[in-house]
């Protein structure tokens, strides 16, 4: 299920849960109540994701699970921070993702979950913690897996990044809303793009989150499109395809996409979203996009 980017480089991988079974519902590291805030701030406690890493780390695959209770629309984002001394010091000064979605991710067993890869170096002897804010506190648990990509064979090859960031998300007590995309569900590719905000800094690798603001949701495959321009009709992609499918249980499964989400943007630019529905669109305005570029 993981591919991992080659470009003339071998990687080891190193698991955060490496001593784990599969799980089947919360797998990985559990996001505990004490771990989210429902306020206008993210929780105050870090969960640890993995030990300290025993070799620098140019990349990691994140999986979001377990956050789904039906007839719900249960919110979540997700922040990352890193102790660079190997401890559980997580500081807001240390953050390398904010604001990553985790809304009604299915179970592990079911479909795996939400994923996420992001090629983002982390010196040896760092630890990953993760904190969210949301909707609820509630049970199920949250878990987030986390696959870092480390001792590649040829270092100096490999693009690292500092840094995510984060566009078209807005964040309020006990709330995580999106940018609005309505899915065409016409035969061919939709050519609507719709504006989901403008980056603050030069980016160079790509990835998308979706959730939908629906209690009611039908099981449907939806494909999402991210791109660069400067209307609506003059734009080019820069990730196409991301499989979204979402149940009639209030859940959402997506898969990880690695390749080809490469391409510098300055500062400045407008990033815009498209998506191509298999089915009937459910409620209007629904289906929110958020974009992740990473950058440094």
């Amino acid at each position: 299920m993981l591919f991992v980017p080659n470009g003339g480089n071998d990687f080891a991988v190193t698991a955060s849960y490496s001593a784990s079974r599969p799980g089947t519902t919360t797998f990985g590291s559990p996001l505990t109540s004490s771990a989210i805030s429902t306020a206008n701030n993210y929780g105050a406690q870090y969960i640890p994701v993995g030990g300290a890493l025993q070799n620098d780390s140019y990349g990691m695959v994140i999986n979001v699970n377990n956050n789904f209770v039906g007839a719900t629309f249960r919110q979540l984002a997700l922040q990352f921070s890193v102790d660079y001394t190997g401890g559980t010091n997580f500081s807001t000064g240390n953050v390398i993702i904010s604001g990553l979605l985790g809304s009604q991710a299915i179970n592990y067993q079911l479909g795996g979950g939400l994923w996420y890869y992001f090629p983002l170096f982390i010196p040896s002897g760092s630890r990953l913690g993760v904190t969210g804010r949301g909707s609820t506190t509630a049970a199920p648990i949250p878990g987030i897996a986390v696959k870092f990509l480390t001792s590649p064979s040829n270092p100096s090859m490999v693009k690292r990044g500092a840094f995510v960031e984060t566009i078209g998300l807005t964040l309020g007590a006990g709330t995580v809303t999106g940018v609005s995309v309505t899915p065409s569900t016409a035969v061919n590719e939709p050519n609507t793009w719709t504006l989901i905000g403008t980056t603050t800094n030069r980016l160079w690798s790509w990835q998308v989150g979706c959730q939908h603001s629906d209690t009611t949701m039908t099981l449907l495959n939806y494909h999402v499109d991210i791109g660069v321009g400067t209307s609506t009709t003059v734009v080019e992609p820069i990730l196409t395809d991301q499989f979204v499918e979402t149940s009639a249980t209030e859940q959402f499964t997506t898969i990880p996409v690695v390749g080809g989400v490469e391409k510098v943007v300055p500062a400045g630019s407008q990033i815009y979203a498209r998506v191509h529905n298999a089915g009937t669109n459910e409620n209007a305005g629904s289906f929110q996009v958020v974009v992740y570029g990473t950058g440094g």
